[in-house]
């Protein structure tokens, strides 16, 4: 089912979740903090029960870091981690290399500059052991 504007939505949806879409978004969607259209949305991609536990944070999220960057988090670890998702993410990479030199690097700023590394098979070692990824995004594994 999609929702959209041009369904009504306060007869399709459950009571608490209009409640709760009027709360964050406003009578009719107007005067909220939160947009009406992208509340909507995220139901019709997710649920009506995640958008009334998780949407807040989500958002928030979204806003602090990438939209992208927490719904890749979200497919791997689901909504009820999500509020570990500041202390896994690493960052967005367009190669591991990238990522295991930036991640050792922010991790071990004491290295010694004269040594030269193996960025692949660091890289290989860390998505084996202590990084998740999805996509071009970077979690850590244990956080």
């Amino acid at each position: 089912m999609t929702i959209t504007f041009t369904t009504t939505y306060p007869d399709t949806l459950k009571p608490e979740t209009v409640a709760v879409l009027e709360e964050l978004c406003g009578e009719n969607g107007e005067g909220g903090a939160y947009y009406l259209e992208d509340a909507l949305v995220f139901i019709d991609e997710y649920s009506e029960s995640d958008f009334v536990e998780y949407y807040e944070e989500y958002v928030e999220l979204g806003e602090q870091y990438t939209f992208p960057a927490v719904e890749a988090f979200v497919a791997e670890h689901g909504f009820e981690r999500m509020e570990f998702f500041t202390d896994a993410y690493i960052g967005e990479f367009s190669t591991p290399d990238e990522m295991a030199e930036d991640y050792l690097s922010y991790e071990s700023q004491d290295a010694d500059s004269r040594l030269c590394i193996d960025w692949r098979e660091t890289a290989e070692y860390l998505l084996a052991h202590e990084v998740d990824r999805v996509g071009d995004y970077y979690f850590r594994s244990s956080y």
